[in-house]
């Protein structure tokens, strides 16, 4: 499995001979080996070395320290070695002792020592790979969410969504509304968003931009950027780039810093139809962030002006969470604009 996602690499590999691939791919292997069971079990989701002999791995929503044994050779040689691979500089000079990769298949982080004061430490995410679609997030009996009355309480169980919000989504997508899926880490905002893609018509022509190569995406007129840190290309250098693509729909993987700012004025000058992901704790909370965003990024506006400019853009919000290892749509909010100094919402769906 591991070997074939090196090969199929989402990053850039260096033009190299068959003999020199197959000889890195090797060695990799080898330096990888002690840790081989645990990227091969399919219940295992997060593999996370915290320093010489300490891994641990995330299995079934939980986190569990492992009796694994893996040393900071094999750290330091695996880390060298998907640095060759994907043509990246790994070393203590500066810029050199953080390293990023996305594969096919996993998401590689790693940070040398002595940066990583207890040794150089690894995560490694293995990527689901799957897309669902909305239809796959449609209810099989009703018990765990309410809808506020005189609304039926006919809801879903885990990761559900009632056929009526299913509805409200389809049209949100058809309709070409601006929507932001939140949560925090591993509750699911990535292939939720995908399901989102989904649904858009095969017509429009889209952009994906993302820090780390994860969105699935078979729209026949699509354009995948992914920003490169060892080139300086930010996701905010991107979404200014995209604006030139002519695209129907801008699809952000996370928004986490001055991208927010391109974004909502994308948003709010005939760019419809846009969707990203954000790190919230709830649905309502998920606009006060962005507004936190476009502060942070040197905009010189009243925080008021912000707040209106996103409440004119964004059209809806789902936010999910993570509770005992269990994913969960929390709540969804449509927006309907900004007055009176406090964003005007209507919840459409909040777990009990």
């Amino acid at each position: 499995m591991f070997a074939q996602a090196i090969l199929v690499a989402g990053v850039s590999i260096p033009v190299m001979n068959n003999d020199m691939n197959a000889h890195l791919t090797v060695m990799l292997q080898d330096a990888f080996s002690r840790l081989m069971p645990l990227l091969d079990d399919p219940a295992i989701r997060e593999v996370m070395v915290n320093g010489k002999d300490d891994v641990w791995i995330e299995r079934n929503g939980g986190l569990e320290k492992t009796a694994c044994r893996f040393s900071s050779n094999d750290a330091r040689n695996a880390i060298r070695i998907l640095g060759t691979m994907t043509d990246r500089e790994v070393g203590m000079r500066a810029g050199e002792a953080l390293f990023d990769a996305a594969f096919s298949s996993m998401r590689i982080s790693a940070v040398l020592s002595p940066i990583a004061i207890r040794g150089h430490a690894l995560c490694i995410r293995k990527l689901a790979g799957v897309t669902k679609s909305l239809s796959d997030y449609l209810p099989e009996s009703a018990a765990a969410y309410q809808v506020p009355a005189p609304e039926a309480k006919d809801w879903a169980q885990d990761f559900r969504i009632p056929q009526r919000v299913h509805e409200r989504l389809l049209q949100w997508v058809r309709a070409r509304m601006n929507i932001l899926v939140s949560g925090g880490t591993s509750t699911g905002k990535t292939t939720f968003l995908n399901a989102l893609i989904r649904v858009m018509p095969a017509t429009d022509r889209l952009v994906t931009i993302e820090d780390t190569q994860e969105l699935i995406v078979d729209l026949p007129n699509h354009v995948s950027f992914e920003a490169n840190a060892s080139l300086a290309v930010t996701v905010r250098d991107l979404v200014r780039q995209t604006l030139r693509f002519r695209p129907d729909r801008i699809v952000v993987g996370e928004v986490r810093g001055g991208e927010a700012f391109d974004l909502i004025q994308a948003m709010n000058t005939g760019h419809d139809g846009c969707l990203g992901t954000l790190h919230a704790n709830s649905a309502f909370d998920a606009l006060g962030r962005l507004e936190q965003m476009v502060m942070q990024c040197g905009v010189d506006w009243p925080a008021e002006a912000i707040a209106r400019q996103i409440g004119s853009c964004i059209d809806g919000v789902i936010h999910l969470s993570r509770m005992d290892g269990v994913r969960q749509i929390e709540n969804m909010i449509q927006v309907e604009g900004y007055r009176d100094g406090a964003y005007q919402t209507q919840t459409l769906l909040q777990r009990a």
